[in-house]
């Protein structure tokens, strides 16, 4: 059941017929562990809530909070002596005349005598000390952030000899589920998560919640350890929502603990490390930390610390890669960037774009690069190459910090030239995922090119609804085709017919051989761009090379 809507006056007339139906019914406000009371126009703190109790803290597993949170009905049972209590929590909302709204729950408890079955069986209550409370989520009752770090360092403490492992957990596209059905969906989702992570637990094991739905568990290393999480995230829960069943994605990275002095941060960052490498794959569910990953994970940080200073340094450089119509002569050229340090040490853009999309950097970088190709294109006037062509690459991530129409048009009227000198490259994944952006681009005018279509999951939609000049087959189709693949061959062959069809030119790039070569300019293709006719070079290269 979802929250019940009420104004001051139903809340009022409801508790009262609830208050005839039990021993005690009132209403709490679980956030601020207060009683409340309502009267038609107003709505007052009385006493904590949890004094029924004798208690001077929050309960640790409090039902009304998880109700307000879940926004579910919630029930528990607890025993005091030979008494046995039963107390339900309906989460409410309290709506003021004057528009104010209180999330509170109404909180129905009952008791009884208990059965020697039910002493035996339920566990006494305890009033929890602050100790305790200050080291709980109170949303899943697993450990937070400060007192798994306790609990771990106990444990390592206790036993000496003992080898452990930290493992993290993560749902995948947790947002979405938040967006997609609201937070007291996420919040319900996240408790189920918990009960299940706490029933599977071996002994001398714990589990916490970091924050949101980052979950990890410290357990000692066992035989079998690996079979068992790989068992639990493949049978995670599905949770039912409005009659929808959806299935629950986890996956885990593990780290097996090597340095017991490190900080129980640091463990679970290198958990964190592996987890990451495979949160993007759904046919990956765990994965291993291992030293590879930590040098890794030192080089990126080392290149997001030194692009600044590379920067001012002018250690980026753009690159030319030639494009040659079914003539081979020169028709146009890509953009790319090259990070090449003072001392001569060349860095591969393998390394740093992805690092730099990951940390925001790249659309800093990739403004930087538009202008030193706008740059170039003006100083290119008046020589052989005055009617070359630029190609730029833009990536997803600029989309989230750039204009991206507004400044290719800034760049362009600023250094006053015409607008078709300048192609504006975009992966097949941004055309789909920033569509509308995209748009924008192509309604003020700039040639757009489809780059690497073919790769990972190419959508027909896309050339239906990008109205797109070019378009770049990825190099994947060639090696298929260069590999004697029939079906490659065929899937090139009616890809560039229907780019045709639809008023597209078609350039395929990664040309390497003298078969892909013939094979393409048979099927049509109007541009080609490869090693075989030259890698990315610089600009006074480019120019000596090309320029007769």
């Amino acid at each position: 059941m979802a929250a019940m809507d009420l104004t001051l006056d139903e809340a009022a007339k409801l508790l009262a017929t609830e208050q005839e139906r039990h021993k005690l019914a009132r209403l709490v406000d679980p956030e601020e562990c207060r009683e409340l009371s309502v009267s038609g126009s107003a709505c007052a703190y009385g006493q904590p809530c949890h004094a029924v109790w004798g208690s001077e803290h929050r309960c640790s597993n409090c039902t009304s909070f998880r109700s307000c949170h879940t926004a579910r009905k919630t029930k528990k049972q607890e025993r005091q002596g030979n008494q046995l209590y039963e107390i339900t929590s309906q989460p409410v909302r309290l709506h003021a005349a004057d528009g104010t709204t209180v999330e509170a729950s109404l909180e129905f408890i009952d008791w009884r005598e208990a059965t020697a079955e039910e002493i035996a069986t339920i566990p006494q209550k305890n009033n929890e000390n602050a100790t305790f409370l200050s080291e709980h989520d109170a949303l899943t009752g697993l450990y937070n952030k400060d007192g798994f770090a306790h609990a771990v360092r106990q444990a390592l403490a206790a036993d000496a000899a003992a080898a452990y492992t930290m493992i993290s957990i993560n749902l995948r596209q947790f947002h979405m589920i938040n967006d997609l059905y609201s937070i007291e969906r996420g919040n319900a989702i996240l408790v189920t998560v918990a009960l299940a992570i706490r029933a599977k637990l071996p002994g001398g094991a714990c589990a916490g919640r970091m924050f949101g739905d980052h979950f990890v568990i410290f357990t000692p290393t066992r035989d079998g350890l690996d079979e068992r999480l790989e068992k639990f995230l493949q049978q995670a829960p599905v949770v039912d929502i409005d009659g929808e069943r959806l299935p629950l994605h986890l996956h885990a990275g593990v780290y097996a603990i090597e340095d017991r002095n490190l900080p129980v941060v640091v463990m679970i960052d290198r958990a964190d490390m592996a987890r990451k490498e495979i949160e993007n794959d759904y046919n990956i569910t765990s994965a291993r930390y291992t030293q590879k990953l930590w040098d890794k994970a030192r080089d990126q940080q080392w290149m997001v610390n030194h692009f600044a200073e590379a920067m001012e340094r002018g250690e980026f450089h753009i690159y030319l890669q030639p494009q040659f119509d079914r003539d081979v002569r020169l028709s146009a050229a890509e953009v790319l960037v090259r990070w090449i340090q003072t001392d001569g040490t060349v860095i591969s853009p393998g390394r740093f774009i992805p690092c730099f999309e990951a940390s925001g950097q790249v659309a800093q970088l990739d403004r930087f690069v538009w202008e030193q190709a706008v740059r170039q294109l003006k100083a290119w006037e008046g020589t052989p190459f005055e009617k070359l062509a630029l190609s730029i690459n833009v990536s997803p991530k600029d989309f989230l910090y750039l204009d991206v129409a507004s400044v290719l048009t800034e760049l362009i009227a600023q250094y006053e030239l015409p607008i078709e000198k300048l192609r504006v490259e975009i992966t097949e994944s941004a055309v789909v995922s920033k569509s509308q952006m995209v748009d924008s681009i192509v309604d003020v005018g700039f040639h757009v090119e489809i780059d690497d279509f073919g790769k990972g999951y190419s959508s027909l939609n896309t050339l239906r609804s990008i109205h797109a000049k070019t378009l770049k087959l990825d190099m994947f189709f060639l090696r298929s085709s260069d590999q004697g693949e029939a079906r490659g061959r065929i899937i090139i062959d009616h890809v560039i017919q229907m780019g045709k069809e639809l008023g597209m030119s078609i350039v395929a790039e990664g040309v390497e051989t003298e078969a892909q070569k013939s094979h393409l300019l048979a099927a049509g293709c109007d541009s080609l761009q490869g090693f075989l006719f030259s890698p990315p070079i610089p600009v006074d290269a480019f120019e000596k090379k090309y320029g007769k």
